[in-house]
């Protein structure tokens, strides 16, 4: 084996647990939020923090340096679009985990502890870092589409899969936008507060 397999092949792990990681929680939260059972939903928040904080951010941070180890190895250069494309996504991937994904994870959990976890205000946070986290997952399916293509000399393809992670984005949030203007069905019949 080379040391090029090596870190591709790490990478390759890292990948596998923090995308398909987060498409599994996508899977349970579709089905939680259903419930419309806030007491579950705050559970799963909880857990999900959790999981996200002791194997998500391992795995990135893994991801990135296996990236970079195999970047070195090989004598890639660093502009090709792709390569650019997987920057740029663990770069906002990184920033929206520290900036809004983490803080708001400790946000929901005070808002439970302080309002309940069947709450309108927990259910609204909850739905909120859920959509958030949702769009994110479109970015990281995005890359993994180029990193398996390297549509290094087809620039079609490469432009057009970022008008599909554009547009997947924009179907994310405005879907959730939506339902934010909807009343939820629980006991509480409040419309979810305004983001602060």
């Amino acid at each position: 084996m080379t040391w090029y397999l090596f870190f591709k092949a790490v990478h390759v792990i890292a990948a596998v647990v923090w995308v398909g990681g987060a498409a599994i929680i996508q899977g349970y939260a579709f089905r939680i939020l259903r419930t419309g059972d806030g007491r579950r939903q705050a559970e799963f928040a909880k857990d999900t923090e959790v999981v996200s904080m002791r194997a998500f951010t391992p795995a990135s941070l893994i991801l990135f340096l296996a990236a970079i180890a195999m970047m070195i190895n090989a004598d890639w250069p660093w502009g090709q679009n792709w390569i650019t494309l997987g920057v740029i996504a663990f770069g906002l991937s990184f920033v929206l985990g520290i900036g809004f994904l983490g803080p708001e994870s400790g946000r929901v959990g005070r808002v439970i502890e302080e309002h309940g976890p069947e709450s309108a205000l927990a259910t609204a946070r909850i739905r909120r870092i859920l959509a958030v986290s949702r769009a994110e997952l479109v970015v990281l399916l995005t890359v993994v589409w180029n990193m398996v293509v390297k549509p290094a000399n087809d620039p079609g393809w490469f432009w057009g899969s970022i008008v599909v992670m554009v547009l997947g984005v924009a179907a994310v949030l405005g879907s959730y936008a939506a339902s934010a203007r909807t009343p939820q069905s629980s006991s509480s019949t409040t419309t979810a507060p305004p983001a602060t």
